[in-house]
């Protein structure tokens, strides 16, 4: 039996409703996070509720519970669910009469072995900034990915410059260090995107936020995807180009990740003691 969480109650997954005049129905009018969880406690809790916070307050919609609520929310599904590995909360606008909808499940996706082979594909997102429901570009990449027999898409505009992954952000490896497009451009800005750029600096390896275009890969350049679930992933194909894949470099950017995953649970446990109860 899976359990979900909607507005604070724990219910089974087929019997939680929703109202029809759900604005995130009508409208695909609501925001989403995904977060990783160790042991059930979520990682980087704080940075993922800060930019939710910001959705909330660009859309114009009232907060459905406080920050550490939600962080008890999260808890208490990941221990009646097992604790999963990771985690999605939605947050729709909700009826036009009423507060937005909270809605929380775990995430049981499973993922293929790095390295990926990947297609582009033409189209970037719309409202990147925001950890926005409409996310028709990503779905539309993802279903060329898999028509095409390949694990992934990278999202491209008719200039050929790479934007991002369908539900994930880019590295590329080139020279030692990495480049990944500005983060004001069309790209959702992602929490791990962030902490690896932090991350790498301080420890020596050069990042610079640039565009790369598909026909100026070269084959001693590497590729990372990042997202929040799946962690750094490397990339060994593009359509048709074969990439390095440069273990050093992953495994380094890897082991950096790691510990900074455990220094968050440890601050989330600490922060949120009567979240941490739960677990």
């Amino acid at each position: 039996m899976t359990l979900v969480m909607l507005n604070g109650a724990l219910v089974e997954a087929g019997e939680a409703v929703v109202a029809v005049s759900d604005r995130g129905f009508t409208h695909g009018l609501g925001l989403y996070e995904t977060l990783k969880l160790v042991d059930g406690a979520p990682v980087f809790f704080d940075e993922h509720a800060d930019r939710l916070e910001r959705g909330v307050a660009e859309l114009g919609l009232e907060p459905r519970f406080g920050r550490a609520e939600l962080a008890a929310q999260i808890c208490r599904l990941a221990a009646a669910n097992g604790a999963p590995n990771a985690c999605r909360v939605l947050l729709t606008a909700g009826p036009p009469e009423g507060p937005p909808t909270l809605f929380i499940e775990a995430d049981l996706r499973r993922f293929s072995a790095p390295p990926l082979d990947v297609i582009t594909f033409e189209g970037v997102r719309v409202s990147a900034q925001l950890k926005a429901m409409t996310v028709m570009q990503s779905y539309l990449a993802q279903r060329a990915a898999e028509q095409a027999g390949v694990h992934d898409a990278i999202l491209v505009d008719e200039q050929g410059r790479i934007f991002e992954g369908a539900t994930s952000n880019m590295f590329l490896m080139r020279g030692g260090g990495l480049v990944t497009p500005p983060a004001e451009g069309a790209i959702l800005p992602g929490v791990l995107r962030a902490k690896i750029e932090q991350l790498a600096t301080a420890d020596g390896v050069p990042v610079v936020e640039a565009y790369a275009r598909v026909a100026e890969l070269r084959p001693d350049d590497g590729m990372l995807l990042t997202s929040s679930v799946r962690g750094i992933v490397a990339v060994g194909r593009v359509d048709d180009r074969v990439l390095r894949v440069d273990g050093g470099l992953v495994e380094r950017l890897q082991t950096l990740l790691g510990a900074a995953e455990v220094a968050s649970v440890e601050a989330f446990r600490r922060r949120y003691p009567e979240a941490a109860t739960a677990l």
